[in-house]
């Protein structure tokens, strides 16, 4: 039975992540900024989490 080895990623794939985790950290930021300068339409709503979503 072989054992699983994770993929090998490119430099290519590194660089793909880090603009994508680069866009996430930028969305969060924003997001935040909102939260701070925009009213609450629905102020009898529960607010999200501040630790992500479930699937990250």
């Amino acid at each position: 039975m072989e054992k699983d080895v994770p993929p090998v990623q490119t430099p290519e794939e590194d660089q793909q992540l880090e603009d994508n985790q680069r866009l996430i950290d930028d969305a969060k930021a924003t997001a935040a900024d909102l939260r701070k300068t925009t009213p609450d339409p629905f102020p009898e709503s529960t607010p999200p989490p501040d630790e992500g979503t479930p699937g990250s």
